[in-house]
């Protein structure tokens, strides 16, 4: 078994925001009942779960929502809890291979939570990649996560950086963390999308599949592979 590689899951990232994401994957929930966007690709050996970043306006509502609120799982932001434990256990009966988590944005937080719960439950994924991560939850989320190999990847330069990565921000002793290190990646947003892009300029899931595609392959082909 030979998983994909972060260059191909920050792909199938972006594949899950176009039109035709229903036919591209093998199985796609455009969480009409629960709100949350989620999808299944499967390669050989492993089955790929990614989640969608913020599309809808109850996406958006979601993102703001940024109480924290105590899970089984530890202190997760309420806004990407919500329906979590419904996707779960829709999400469960689907995986016939050892799975990958993955997603971008609200995405990427959603995938950590989703690593939590499955962690909590016995069926620990064997690797968890996010691209442009919030914060999703406390310390105690994290000792949770952690405990499964996993990727956070961050877009900038020695200036700047995707400030979704900082959010939300809080003060101690409750203090909002990743679950793993940022793994720094620099894709240059054009020139016009810092006045368009504002905040989001070195956000977008294109950037970080420009990124990531030539981190691959400034690595020795020997260690790629």
């Amino acid at each position: 078994m030979t998983p994909p590689n972060d260059a191909l899951i920050a792909s199938w990232c972006g594949i899950i925001y176009k039109p035709t994401a229903l036919i591209d994957f093998d199985h796609f929930d455009a969480g009409e009942d629960d709100g949350v966007c989620w999808a299944i690709k499967k390669f050989p050996g492993v089955d790929l779960v990614v989640f969608r970043g913020s599309v809808t306006a109850l996406d958006w509502v979601r993102d703001l929502r940024s109480l924290a609120v105590r899970t089984r799982v530890g202190h997760v932001h309420i806004g990407f809890w919500a329906a979590m434990e419904h996707v779960w256990s829709d999400l469960r009966p689907l995986l016939t291979q050892p799975a990958i988590i993955a997603g971008h944005s609200l995405g990427a937080a959603r995938a950590s939570v989703m690593t939590a719960l499955m962690v909590a439950d016995g069926a620990a994924p064997i690797g968890r990649v996010v691209f442009g991560e919030p914060k999703p939850g406390m310390l105690d989320l994290a000792k949770i996560v952690e405990t499964v190999p996993g990727r956070s990847y961050r877009n900038g330069d020695e200036l700047h950086h995707d400030l979704i990565t900082d959010v939300p921000f809080s003060f101690p002793p409750l203090q909002y963390m990743h679950p793993t290190p940022i793994i720094p990646v620099c894709c240059l947003p054009p020139p016009d999308e810092f006045e368009r892009g504002g905040v989001f300029a070195w956000h977008h899931i294109e950037l970080y599949q420009t990124a990531l595609n030539n981190h691959v392959a400034q690595i020795p082909q020997e260690k790629a592979a």
